[in-house]
């Protein structure tokens, strides 16, 4: 099996869901992607480890920004990764992928050269915000965000970059686009991300808390007349739910802007539509099965959309990609029992500017050899 055969093998072991969206793109678009996905999925697979150091975590996301940024010696470099990445622990699919992660790089080396340069800008701000928020990481007692401006920025890190990276290759991918449709999708990009990555954690508390971790912000709690212990027990069942609702009403605000982002994608270029459409709309129904769902924080809580419903987004949606209108009315009929009252809007410019005041220059420099 060669390099970019691994690679296609491996998606979908690690991922069906990006399988299923990464598989509608063609040619470069797809093969970027791919990449691009298992970079970030190998990362993340750092991040997410339970049994791990934070300090080695730390250590080796920097060590993997600096072998994305410098091509010299990049063999034994991955060699040394590898060997010091071998301690972590995870799926038997995503520890396959860290043992492989050379045959990625190789695939990597391989792409057109503006791609692969939105690819380590995003996949390193990736690595670097994540050994940024690992400092705050306390093995003794779950650690929380302190408020939504926190949590913007630690999803910026995990996904709005992403949303970035996706932006420009697909503005590069379409000739002639409009620079009015272009100014819609990179004001959104960060936005999308976000929105995916907050319906995640809104589904997750359990996991998360299981992981010392808390992603829904310590005012969201607070001002609802709970401690952080009370609201992850559970007991307050009634009080919970007005936490998740205010954090589901952030995630709506924020997946409205991912439709105004896709909108904006020509109705000719409908793979690339598609791509955003599955994911959007599943985000969407994730959000539906949480609205006043009181099974949330429950120690065995599987919050999941259904197959069916994953089979009807899939069935429906490429009869209507070509239709604003059409796709509107079915996205806005996903939570049409529901009453969403939030009126946020995310504001991109102010996000930027508090990353602008973080000061990743604090996060330990690079390890060498024998820090290990």
């Amino acid at each position: 099996m060669n390099d970019w055969n691994y690679c296609v093998s491996t998606l979908p072991k690690v991922s069906r869901t990006f399988a299923l969206n990464i598989s509608v793109l063609k040619g470069n678009l797809h093969k970027s992607i791919l990449v691009a996905y298992l970079f970030c999925r190998t990362i993340d697979t750092v991040e997410d480890a339970p049994k791990l150091k934070t300090s080695l975590k730390i250590k080796l996301l920097l060590n993997f920004v600096s072998i994305l940024k410098n091509t010299k010696n990049r063999s034994s470099a991955l060699a040394q990764w590898t060997k010091h990445a071998s301690v972590v622990d995870g799926s038997p699919t995503d520890i396959d992928l860290l043992k492989n992660i050379p045959r990625v790089f190789n695939t990597f080396d391989s792409l057109q050269k503006t791609h692969q340069q939105q690819i380590i800008s995003s996949v390193c701000i990736m690595a670097q915000g994540m050994a940024y928020f690992q400092k705050k990481f306390d093995a003794e007692k779950i650690t929380l965000l302190e408020n939504a401006k926190e949590l913007e920025e630690y999803c910026y890190f995990v996904a709005g970059a992403v949303g970035e990276m996706l932006c420009n290759l697909f503005i590069n991918e379409i000739p002639n686009l409009p620079e009015s449709n272009k100014k819609i999708m990179r004001k959104n990009a960060v936005s999308f991300g976000l929105g995916l990555q907050i319906t995640n954690i809104s589904k997750d508390i359990v996991v998360d808390r299981n992981r010392g971790w808390s992603y829904v912000p310590k005012t969201y709690i607070e001002n609802n007349g709970l401690t952080p212990e009370e609201f992850h027990s559970g007991k307050s069942s009634e009080k919970d739910l007005k936490v998740l609702k205010k954090l589901l009403n952030k995630t709506v605000g924020h997946l409205n802007d991912a439709l105004s982002f896709t909108l904006a994608i020509p109705r000719s270029y409908a793979r690339i539509r598609l791509f955003c459409i599955w994911p959007l709309w599943m985000a969407m129904e994730t959000v539906a099965e949480l609205h006043n769902n009181h099974n949330l924080l429950k120690s065995n809580a599987n919050v999941k959309i259904s197959r069916d419903t994953v089979k009807r987004i899939l069935r429906i949606t490429p009869f209507i990609c070509w239709s604003n209108s059409l796709l509107q009315r079915s996205f806005l009929n996903i939570l049409k029992t529901e009453k969403f009252t939030s009126s946020y809007h995310f504001n991109i410019e102010q996000l930027k500017e508090r990353l602008n005041d973080l000061s990743l220059d604090n996060i330990p420099s690079y390890p060498r050899e024998n820090e290990f």
